[in-house]
């Protein structure tokens, strides 16, 4: 009784296969889009997550006037780009300071300053609250300016040197200036390809 149960779902089963099968063929035939399965629509729907970088601790010293929480997030998404340095970042600390403190200067001096004793990189408050003119008249924004010198300082704290303009392709986001790009095309990036 067993063997006979067992040969009829067999069958059973059989018979269901070729009406799928020969339904979706009737389907092609007539010039319709064979449905995708379930394992391609899912699979098509999700992506998989995006790598996460642990970003640098960020802090505002006393006497700036911008918002800790802003300047985090904004970190954040720099970090958290693909054309950012994509590495964990979490050893390190930004600081917002008063220009001219900690190693910064006023514009158009040094906007930023990395202490890898200290791990840690100081930003002038001008250089987060006004855009330079020379940065300007690289055709930058002031958001651009802002991601240039946190990738840039991050870059030294990571142990990477300053880089001349090759003299084509994207300027290296360690260059020495922000302004004088020799040849080179904007760029604020270490990735800029993504």
């Amino acid at each position: 009784m067993k063997r006979i149960v067992g040969v009829g779902v067999l069958g059973a089963v059989s018979a269901a296969l070729v009406a799928v099968a020969v339904t979706a063929w009737v389907g092609v035939l007539a010039g319709e889009q064979p449905a995708e399965s379930a394992n391609q629509a899912a699979s098509a729907t999700s992506a998989s997550p995006p790598v996460r970088y642990a970003p640098p601790t960020v802090g505002v010293a006393d006497g700036v006037n911008v918002d800790q929480a802003e300047v985090s997030a904004f970190v954040d998404r720099v970090v958290q780009d693909p054309r950012g340095w994509r590495t964990d970042l979490d050893q390190f600390t930004v600081r917002l300071v008063q220009a001219g403190n900690e190693g910064t200067q006023r514009m158009p001096g040094l906007i930023g300053y990395a202490n890898p004793g200290q791990r840690t990189a100081a930003i002038s408050d001008e250089a987060w609250t006004v855009l330079g003119p020379r940065f300007a008249a690289t055709g930058g924004t002031l958001d651009d300016q802002r991601a240039w010198v946190v990738l840039h300082e991050l870059g030294h704290l990571l142990g990477r040197p300053h880089q001349e303009c090759p003299g084509a392709g994207p300027a290296p986001v360690m260059r020495e200036t922000n302004y004088d790009l020799r040849g080179c095309g904007f760029n604020v990036w270490p990735n800029p390809a993504g």
